[in-house]
């Protein structure tokens, strides 16, 4: 018999997980079918639709016209087409925006809201899913399919897994674990996330950043060799031209604050409060710590101190 040890508003870093499920509430899952769901993607994303394998799942984004990112998502093959996972917060606007011109193509653009997205994270993760799956996922082969079930591989900041499974799947599979596991929610998948340099584009951030403001280049989530798609002419231009003046990175502190999204970020010099940035997406570890991502302007001294405005809170860059 199961036996899940929730843990009440806890977040722990990487290096101290144990045997977690985490449930990915703050996330959705979208799909996308027909026959013109490739070139239609091709079409709209930052990524080179033909090389991407029925193996991998690639970090990709979805922009506007003007090379501003509406969303930063996850994407593989799926079903009889392709699925992404993406904030919750901004789905809604993000698939509207996605289906605007679909009229003229033959697919269907949906939030699959009978999907469970769950995380399996800490220490002998992979032993424990061997118990339940014939084949679990790795760097040489990230995706596994099994029927209906999906398993994804994420080496960062530690190796992780992110099942997608329908509602009878996952209610089978936790009806199945014997031994004993913590139970956690969307923050500590957000703060593996943040360690790992994934960008989290909430609602109150969509819009706001071109894909190398938040390291989409360095995490090579862009093609710069395929054709057009929206936004592509800015991106270009921005990376042929060097002229990208942002970078994602992230900020540790002590404390218990609640900023919102998208709050400036301040940086001292010589004694005076100077805007260096915005903030993205917060998390608490351990009651103590805070993890913050933050979208700083290049000209910043890694030495700094920070805050956020209106709190006084010093930051620092993690190493």
């Amino acid at each position: 018999m199961s036996s899940f040890i929730e843990l009440q508003n806890i977040i722990y870093p990487s290096s101290e997980l144990s045997l977690t499920m985490i449930l990915l509430e703050e996330w959705s899952f979208i799909y996308i079918e027909g026959m013109s769901s490739k070139e239609y993607l091709q079409n709209q994303l930052t990524i080179d639709m033909n090389l991407l394998s029925k193996k991998h799942h690639v970090l990709c984004a979805h922009c506007n016209f003007n090379g501003k990112v509406w969303s930063t998502m996850r994407l593989l093959h799926y079903d009889k087409g392709y699925g992404y996972i993406q904030r919750k917060s901004i789905s809604k606007i993000q698939v509207n925006e996605l289906k605007k011109y679909s009229i003229f193509s033959k697919i269907i653009i949906q939030e699959l809201i009978d999907i469970h997205l769950v995380g399996i994270v800490g220490i002998n993760s992979r032993s424990f899913l061997l118990k339940f799956f014939i084949k679990i996922p790795d760097k040489n082969c990230p995706v596994v399919y099994e029927n209906k079930k999906v398993i994804l591989w994420l080496a960062e900041p530690s190796e992780r897994f992110l099942l997608i499974l329908n509602r009878s799947d996952f209610l089978f599979f936790k009806k199945k674990i014997n031994e004993k596991i913590f139970l956690n929610y969307s923050k500590q998948w957000l703060s593996l996330d943040i360690e790992s340099g994934f960008p989290i584009i909430d609602k109150n951030a969509s819009q706001k950043f071109t894909p190398q403001a938040i390291n989409l280049d360095k995490l090579k989530a862009i093609s710069f060799k395929k054709g057009c798609y929206y936004g592509q002419e800015t991106i270009a231009r921005i990376f042929f031209k060097n002229l990208n003046q942002r970078f994602l990175c992230c900020l540790i502190s002590i404390g218990d604050i609640s900023p919102k999204i998208g709050s400036i970020i301040e940086t001292k010099i010589q004694n005076i409060w100077y805007k260096i940035g915005f903030l993205l997406s917060i998390v608490q570890i351990k009651s103590k710590e805070l993890l913050i991502q933050a979208v700083l302007y290049k000209s910043v001294d890694s030495n700094n101190l920070f805050r956020i405005y209106g709190f006084e809170n010093i930051f620092s860059i993690k190493n």
